[in-house]
């Protein structure tokens, strides 16, 4: 499989698992989240997340006031819970890497079940590409 490949397929899985935490985990775990991996944004992915979720909510009250990560968590967390999926899709171009960010997050980790995604194609070719542990 070429590494083009795998890094879609790999990016798609972490947006999969990132839809799997919005949808399952407590408001309060999905701010965590967010705030985690939009810190760990450049100033202009944050930049261009605070664009892109006003223009989603399209209400100034509403709109993020400034780029600090804990602002731009709590309107992406809050906007999630009042319209479920409309963060995926605001975050446009960001998602996958947004999502990735999310999975590195050990709040992310223990939301998922025990053995989630366990014996998959991507699970099973990651181990048998990164070689012994040992």
């Amino acid at each position: 499989m070429s590494r083009k490949h795998r890094d879609s397929r790999d990016a798609q899985a972490a947006i999969d698992r990132y839809e799997y935490v919005l949808a399952t985990g407590q408001q309060d775990q999905v701010y965590r989240v967010h705030q985690e991996a939009f810190a760990a944004l450049s100033d202009e992915q944050r930049a261009e997340l605070r664009m892109r979720l006003s223009a989603e909510i399209g209400e100034e009250a509403d709109s993020p006031v400034d780029e600090r990560p804990e602002t731009l968590a709590r309107v992406a967390t809050d906007l999630e819970a009042a319209r479920p999926g409309t963060v995926p899709r605001a975050l446009g171009p960001l998602l996958p890497v947004v999502a990735g960010l999310i999975m590195a997050s050990p709040v992310a980790i223990a939301l998922f079940p025990y053995d989630y995604a366990a014996g998959t194609e991507q699970w099973a070719t990651g181990a048998e590409e990164d070689g012994e542990f040992f």
